[in-house]
């Protein structure tokens, strides 16, 4: 689950805001919906509850003959009877206790002492044209007899061949009340409907709101994800260049704060970098002078031997002293970052190899656009290569494209290294096997310096042994056109 969830701070607050707008927004349409029901059905209840009052007001004063059910005059869009029994009891209507509340409220207040109240309200299917109250209020049983004729069964009244329109849906509003003589007053509304367009305007508005939050909620969060985009990609290039990396302060006072601090501490990092950098260049004048003073010195040393291994310990030092200040200068380099082909200068460092009978090859050499600085790169490969012909016999190199990213590979044919060294290989000063020592040379910083000079690039470097043996190693560095600008 978690995986197709966002990562970012813009997407998750999105989400969250979404479906909380979402269940909010369901929720209102709901308590909408309903809240619309009831006021719709105390608007139509309201003057079938004033006819009914007027009607029993009358049959009070002067209820009619016991006998057969009296139909009275219909009142507006109601039908009233007298009869033994009520409708909402014999059609086993169900009750509404809210209606009748107001039902007997209304009755006491025009002054009648009534007996049992019942209300029912149900929503019917009736065809256009019907005369389906009648049938309601007509004869024995579920019918009354009025005036008008008699049907025996309701469902006459949708008839599909009766010539009628096809049916809709309408509200019935049955009132009914026991007069003092124990008959009941029954009355029978039947009103339209009125709530699939409320339905729909009301979801129209709900949706509308629920977009324009939602726009609102997902504007405010790209407001304070942008600067943090902004942060996290000036944060990469600290110490990358000579100059600090600043943002631009914008969004949310909190946010702006954050940023604020984000760029004094980049001109500090920046500081510090140069006085390391002044410090270093200061140590590595002050070694190589006394070291060049000393070369000079053992040249006439006797007897030869001694003078050969002073010469050679010398050199060591000297290429120790410039790999680790190599290594310290590393991500603020003042060289240029040029787009060009990294296969041609692969194929430029294979030949000039092959120059001194150096048992370097290139294998593949497809074209690969990217934005570099090419003497810090080409001190990458040299190490790579130098590592490959000292411990492997031989390298073999290849330019490729894979996934928008360009490959550089060095491979040899050695004994490769096991799953410690594999792991710990770019670590300073860390050699892999035991006869990686001083006499084979080599001070654990070629694999280091080649890790962080493709770090420095935006790419990266890994190793793997290759089958049956072998090593292969990996410069992936993206693209000039996907890599970000510096």
């Amino acid at each position: 689950m978690k995986a197709f969830l966002p990562r970012s701070l813009s997407g998750q607050l999105a989400l969250v805001m979404a479906g909380a707008l979402l269940v909010a927004s369901i929720v209102n349409f709901v308590l909408l919906i309903g809240e619309r029901q009831r006021a719709l059905l105390i608007e139509q209840s309201g003057f079938p509850i004033a006819r009914f009052v007027d009607v029993a007001r009358d049959v009070t004063a002067s209820p009619p003959e016991r006998g057969r059910p009296a139909s009275i005059a219909r009142q507006g869009p109601g039908r009233y009877q007298v009869q033994a029994s009520n409708q909402i009891d014999s059609r086993s209507l169900p009750r509404d206790a809210g209606l009748e509340q107001r039902l007997r409220a209304a009755v006491l207040d025009a002054g009648l002492t009534p007996g049992e109240i019942r209300a029912s309200v149900q929503t019917i299917t009736r065809p256009e044209r019907s005369a389906g109250i009648r049938e309601r209020l007509g004869g024995q049983g579920p019918g009354f007899s009025g005036n008008g004729p008699r049907v025996q069964n309701p469902a006459n009244d949708y008839r599909p061949n009766g010539g009628s329109r096809p049916p809709r849906e309408a509200r019935e509003i049955v009132l009914a009340m026991q007069i003092p003589d124990g008959r009941w007053l029954t009355s029978v509304t039947v009103g339209p409907e009125g709530t699939s367009g409320d339905i729909f305007l009301l979801g129209a508005s709900t949706f509308v709101i629920f977009a324009f939050v939602l726009a609102a909620a997902l504007w405010i969060a790209s407001r304070v994800a942008r600067p943090l985009q902004d942060l996290t990609a000036a944060a990469q290039k600290v110490g990358a260049a000579g100059e600090p990396q600043e943002v631009t302060v914008q969004g949310p006072g909190d946010v702006r704060q954050t940023l604020e601090a984000f760029n004094t501490m980049s001109r500090r990092v920046s500081q510090l970098l140069s006085e390391k950098d002044v410090m270093l260049g200061a140590l590595g004048h002050d070694l190589r002078t006394p070291l060049s003073s000393l070369r000079i010195r053992i040249e006439n040393m006797e007897p030869e031997v001694e003078r050969q291994k002073a010469i050679r310990t010398i050199e060591e030092a000297s290429d120790l002293l410039e790999d680790i200040l190599e290594l310290a200068r590393q991500g603020r380099s003042k060289e240029p970052i040029k787009a060009m082909d990294i296969s041609i200068l692969v194929q430029d460092m294979v030949e000039d190899y092959a120059e001194t009978g150096a048992p370097v090859s290139l294998t593949v050499a497809e074209k690969g656009p990217v934005a570099c600085r090419p003497v810090l790169f080409r001190r990458a490969l040299r190490n790579l290569i130098d590592n490959a012909v000292a411990y492997g016999e031989r390298a073999r190199l290849s330019v490729s494209r894979e996934n928008g990213d360009v490959l550089v590979k060095v491979e040899d044919d050695g004994p490769g290294m096991s799953a410690e060294a594999l792991r710990s290989a770019a670590d300073p000063f860390y050699r892999g096997d035991t006869s990686r020592n001083r006499t084979t040379g080599g001070a654990g910083l070629g694999i280091t310096l080649a890790d962080a000079i493709a770090k420095a690039h935006g790419g990266s470097l890994s190793l793997e042994n290759r089958s049956p043996h072998g090593l292969s190693v990996t410069i992936r560095m993206p693209t000039a056109a996907t890599r970000p600008s510096s």
